[in-house]
Formats: C-alpha cells, sequence, structure tokens
C-alpha cells in the first residue's frame, strides 16, 4: 500500500509544478496590461487591460509562450518618438 501511495505521488508530481509555472502568466499578464491599459484610457483602462492580460499571460504560460524581452526598450523609443514630434511652442 505504501508503494502504492509513493509511486503515484512520483507520478502526478510533476503535474503539480506544471500548474504553478502556468499560474505566474496570469499574475505577469495583469500587470503588464493593467500597466499599458492605464496609460493609454486611465483607470478604466487599467481594469480592462489588467483583465483581458490576465486571460491572455494565462494562455501565454499554458502554451509556453515567454513574454518579449525587448518591451522596455520599444516604450521607451516611441515616448523619445512622440516628445520629438510635439510641435515646439
Amino acid at each position: 500500500m505504501k508503494r502504492l501511495l509513493l509511486a503515484s505521488v512520483f507520478v502526478l508530481s510533476p503535474f503539480a509544478l506544471a500548474a504553478t509555472a502556468q499560474a505566474q502568466g496570469t499574475i505577469r499578464g495583469a500587470e503588464r496590461g493593467a500597466e499599458d491599459g492605464n496609460r493609454a484610457a486611465g483607470p478604466v483602462g487599467g481594469v480592462v487591460g489588467g483583465a483581458v492580460g490576465a486571460a491572455t499571460g494565462t494562455v501565454g504560460g499554458v502554451l509556453g509562450v515567454d513574454p518579449d524581452p525587448r518591451r522596455e526598450e520599444r516604450i521607451e523609443r516611441r515616448e523619445e518618438r512622440v516628445v520629438r514630434e510635439r510641435p515646439a511652442r
């Protein structure tokens, strides 16, 4: 009986670890979605962006999709471009 229990624990433990890794995508996606939504449309955009980001983060975690590592660079370049394009007063 003990051997059966130990064998089942060893067989099922990788599934528990995989579920934990997928849940990390939910939190990261919600944070990124809320940040982007808040920047684009204020507080309402932050709420909607957080919900949509959590959903896409969960799907990305299940599929094993990594977030873009160059995201911060693109945001900085976009902000610089917007500042340069504004006409001087």
